[in-house]
Formats: C-alpha cells, structure tokens, sequence
C-alpha cells in the first residue's frame, strides 16, 4: 500500500512523541515558513537547534505542513521528534 504523504517519511510509531520539526530530505535544514501564495514558497534554516524552525505538537500538523513542501517544491522531507533535553 502506499503512502498518503508523497515524498514524506515518518513513523506511526512516533504519533504521541511530538513535538515535531519537518527536515528537508539529506540535509540539517528545517522548514520555518511557507507563502502558500502564487507559486508558494518554502523558507527553511539550518541546524538541528535552531529556534527558528517550526515546531508541531501533532503529528498529523505536521504532515499536513509536509505535505505542502512536496507540492510547492517537490522537496523530500522527515518528520522528526524532538529529542530531549539532557540535563548538564
């Protein structure tokens, strides 16, 4: 069966361990923006740490979102969670 999210990798088994960011496919570059008007266009950032990057308590926020960057620019993406912060 295939996917419902062209171009979009993720875990099921991720749903309940947001948040989540959106990394364009092959890179540490995350989306932050999209201008869905006209053409559209994705703005991204780099670096994992980056306080720019968009942030999705949902899983399904985020494919949406992604689902997006693959129509507007045909970008490969995945859905990943956010790790957690180690105590110093």
């Amino acid at each position: 069966m295939s996917s419902l999210h062209t171009g979009v990798t993720f875990y099921e088994d991720d749903r309940n361990k947001g948040p989540f960011m959106i990394r364009i496919g092959g890179t540490s570059d995350f989306v932050v923006g999209i201008d869905t008007q006209w053409a559209g266009e994705v703005e991204i950032c780099e670096g994992w740490c980056n306080p720019k990057a968009l942030l999705f308590n949902t899983l399904d926020d985020a494919l949406k979102v992604a689902d997006q960057v693959w129509d507007i620019e045909g970008f490969h993406t995945s859905i990943e969670t956010i790790p957690a912060k180690q105590d110093e």
